[in-house]
């Protein structure tokens, strides 16, 4: 199954500061180093308020795993929501 993780800023948030001057590396690294090759696309909102990555999943309660560990979110610069996600038939790739 496909969850789709979105982002929203938190408390520790630098209010006024784009995405790129967060210090969120480590919450990139993560991502690619936890999700690896379920990792279906991810990146930011580019009006700075967050992000959301869309992730090839066993379970809904292994996404809220991901999302709950993630460094951003245990430093507060994010606070998070978790959906499953179905995508439209024909307008994208099936997994195998």
């Amino acid at each position: 199954m496909k969850a789709v993780i979105i982002y929203s800023t938190g408390k520790a948030w630098l209010n006024g500061k784009p995405h790129w001057e967060q210090k969120l590396v480590p919450h990139r690294d993560y991502l690619v180093a936890t999700l690896k090759e379920r990792l279906v696309s991810a990146g930011p909102f580019m009006d700075h308020t967050g992000g959301m990555v869309i992730v090839e999943v066993d379970s809904i309660q292994e996404a809220e795993e991901v999302a709950k560990n993630d460094p951003a979110v245990l430093e507060g610069k994010f606070e998070y929501v978790v959906h499953p996600w179905e995508p439209l038939e024909g307008l994208y790739a099936k997994s195998k």
